[in-house]
């Protein structure tokens, strides 16, 4: 930023800082609003979790408190 930017931006923050909070809070969502149309935001990451649910199923009943307990402490005693 400019000198001239700089001292414009400083006026303008120093304005609206004595705004009643709605009327900044306005602002501020019209500001974001108006850079949606400017900015690209990075598409979504990975694979959505409909693709992926499921991936690790298997025919086998799920495993008893008391199993994974157990397998707990087998690891723990091979620390």
């Amino acid at each position: 930023m400019s000198i001239v930017e700089t001292t414009e931006y400083a006026k303008v923050l120093d304005a609206v800082r004595a705004w009643p909070a709605p009327m900044r809070l306005s602002l501020a969502e019209s500001l974001l609003q108006s850079l949606h149309a400017e900015v690209q935001l990075p598409g979504r990451r990975g694979v959505p979790a409909e693709r992926v649910q499921g991936i690790a199923a298997t025919s086998a009943t799920p495993p008893t408190d008391q199993e994974v307990k157990q397998w707990i402490d087998e690891h723990r005693m091979h620390q």
